[in-house]
């Protein structure tokens, strides 16, 4: 009997395939069995019944959420922040990468790469903490210096201030971030065939333009793969940083979907209704990304699926 040819594919790259195996078994335990608590979102859940025991309420918690005369503001706040942090935390990494593929200095360059990995290791807990030290306008260091310098005459209210809110919201997304999300450009560019750098200065490329002609083209692909898979978390503004940020003060515009689902669920124990609104911030963010990867692959013929 003659084996599929599936079969023998399988069987000729095994090793590979039981690399990936651990991965395809946590994704599997992880992702996929949690889907099936998507049914909270549709029953009057107790803990006492589980599943079986919880009668169905269909679309009630939906609509109970879109009836919450704040859930327009929580979606605008959601895609507004995720927006910025999009565009600028998704662009800043790359700059980083190419900055750093242009050091000759490998010591520094060094010395520069672990300073910019370190803050993503950090808790946001730490991270707010050491902000609230450095920002405050009661002797903080910032404020110290912005009026030394002349450029103040009055100590600034940096948070809690919805003047201020976005720019910290962003600054701090993007330090914590952008070294940690720049390796895999560091690793794209050091894929690149290094023998096109050399025909481009043998035709007398300058740095500025083997870096427009070889190396932007060289980490396209890999850039359009993760710009859609970041354009999924459009609806998810980050409950951390957000949960710890936000205070009375900002409240109208640093009110997110992440924080009202956990402190609908876990503050408030209605489990149902915070299921209903995770529901609908995961379909849309599947919408986006089959529309954005549908709208990639006619563009650049590089997308997921």
């Amino acid at each position: 009997m003659t084996a599929h040819p599936l079969v023998k594919r399988i069987w000729r790259h095994k090793l590979f395939y039981l690399f990936m195996l651990p991965g395809i078994v946590w994704f599997f335990l992880f992702s996929y069995v949690p889907l099936f608590g998507i049914q909270v979102a549709f029953r009057d859940f107790r803990f006492s019944g589980g599943f079986s025991g919880s009668p169905w309420a269909g679309l009630k918690y939906f609509h109970q959420f879109f009836g919450y005369y704040q859930a327009w503001e929580l979606i605008r706040n959601t895609i507004l922040i995720s927006a910025m942090k999009l565009s600028v935390g998704f662009t800043m990494p790359i700059v980083l990468a190419i900055l750093l593929n242009e050091v000759r200095n490998l010591r520094f360059k060094k010395v520069v790469q672990t300073l910019s990995y370190l803050p993503y290791f950090v808790s946001w807990v730490v991270v707010v903490t050491l902000m609230q030290r450095l920002l405050t306008p009661y002797g903080g260091p910032v404020n110290d210096f912005l009026r030394g310098t002349g450029l103040i005459q009055e100590p600034i209210t940096f948070l809690n201030n919805t003047t201020w809110f976005y720019q910290v919201i962003l600054g701090s997304d993007v330090w914590k971030n952008i070294g940690w999300n720049s390796i895999i450009y560091m690793a794209a560019i050091a894929g690149i065939d290094q023998q096109l750098y050399e025909a481009a200065r043998i035709d007398g490329a300058g740095r500025f333009r083997q870096m427009w002609h070889v190396t932007l083209p060289g980490i396209r692909n890999i850039a359009v793969i993760l710009f859609i898979l970041a354009t999924g978390s459009l609806m998810s503004a980050g409950y951390e940083q957000l949960l710890l940020l936000n205070g009375p003060a900002t409240a109208a515009i640093g009110s997110v979907l992440d924080v009202h689902v956990i402190n609908s669920g876990i503050s408030e124990g209605r489990l149902s209704y915070a299921a209903a609104v995770g529901l609908f911030q995961s379909v849309i963010a599947l919408v986006l990304i089959v529309t954005v990867n549908r709208v990639a692959r006619k563009i650049s013929d590089v997308s997921l699926f």
